[in-house]
């Protein structure tokens, strides 16, 4: 964790613990105890605590103790010392781009399946394969928005590392327009024999197996999203 947000998470312990009532902060004040004794770094106890603060803030409004919500102070520093290590999260770009791929595939071919049943005179522009290449581009486009710009605002992101915001800006307007081109080539170049527009259920299938894939992938390789909004 980078020392500017150990520095906030501190602070905004600090104050929390202020808006406590005095049972909940003498709970708060041996569990602090009772951590040191376990040898647990001044990092992950500000963690730990900055997870319990704002949920025993919340909870002590409706009259509920630091007690009924943890357990004991010895029950909560065990839960807290055996606590399973979360799974590493996995930003290898060929898994962001495979996730961001099955993730635009699915989307549009859940909303062109759907449009082709229920709309009858919706114009049906993307053949299969501009389809797929369509999804392709995109992914690797939103992967760019992750390396240039989201991945700099996760907590404990080493901000000096990020590109400078013109590079950024001119990496994406790039991007976003390779993205274009490649679509509108593939349905220009590419013939319709080929390139074929399929029936709408079949499209819904490939969109809901696409989906279905990514959150399985997604759930087996712990692949952060780039599409997501950056965590706080």
């Amino acid at each position: 964790m980078e020392p500017e947000t150990l520095r906030e998470y501190v602070s905004e312990n600090r104050e929390l613990e202020k808006q406590l009532t005095k049972r909940n902060q003498q709970y708060i004040f041996d569990l602090k105890k009772s951590l040191d004794a376990a040898n647990l770094s001044e990092e992950e106890k500000t963690t730990v605590l900055h997870d319990m603060l704002p949920v025993l803030v919340k909870e002590q409004k409706g009259g509920r103790t630091a007690r009924q919500l943890f357990g004991t102070v010895s029950e909560q520093t065990e839960a807290i010392l055996n606590k399973p290590e979360k799974a590493a999260e996995s930003s290898t770009p060929l898994l962001m781009w495979l996730d961001n791929t099955l993730l635009i595939l699915g989307i549009f071919g859940l909303i062109m399946g759907v449009m082709g049943i229920f709309v009858k005179d919706s114009a049906q522009v993307y053949g299969v394969i501009t389809l797929i290449v369509m999804a392709m581009a995109g992914g690797w486009v939103f992967y760019l928005m992750y390396k240039y710009m989201y991945q700099y605002e996760q907590p404990g992101a080493d901000k000096s590392k990020r590109p400078k915001m013109w590079k950024s800006i001119l990496v994406m307007v790039g991007a976003f327009f390779v993205w274009v081109g490649s679509i509108a080539l593939s349905s220009a170049l590419i013939p319709s024999s080929i390139n074929v527009i399929l029936d709408p259920f079949i499209l819904m299938i490939i969109g809901a197996a696409a989906v279905g894939c990514r959150f399985y992938l997604k759930k087996k390789y712990n692949i952060i999203g780039s599409l997501s909004a950056p965590r706080r």
